[in-house]
């Protein structure tokens, strides 16, 4: 999810205007609009302020919990490929529904995981 999109969400869930935004973070208020429009990013520096105001974490705010690469899906594939054989199919269920909770939005990681555990059940890994 884009920034602005974050930035527009949670500062509405905490029923602040654009105005008040940006008086409590000392920029102007077009500022915050283009932010929340994605015309521009907010400045590196403002990131912790923001969060801190709208009361979430930086990875909230960065939708760090929502993209994975290709590359760390696979590695996390491959991790739940060994865990079925060291571990069995239970504590590899589990594993696999705390990632779903870390990384909910993440729907590629959510229909790989899916599609493990169904082909462990048939007994085809």
């Amino acid at each position: 999810m884009d920034i602005g999109v974050v930035i527009k969400k949670y500062r509405k869930e905490a029923g602040m205007t654009q105005e008040e935004m940006a008086n409590r973070l000392g920029v102007t208020t077009p500022a915050v609009n283009k932010w929340e429009n994605s015309n521009s990013k907010p400045d590196i520096e403002l990131l912790a302020p923001i969060a801190r105001l709208l009361d979430i974490s930086l990875d909230t705010l960065l939708s760090f919990h929502e993209k994975l690469s290709d590359t760390e899906i696979e590695e996390i594939i491959r991790k739940m490929d060994k865990m079925f054989s060291e571990e069995g199919y239970e504590k590899t269920y589990e594993w696999a529904l705390r990632l779903i909770k870390e990384y909910p939005n993440c729907n590629m990681l959510i229909w790989q995981l899916r599609q493990c555990l169904i082909l462990y059940v048939q007994g085809r890994m």
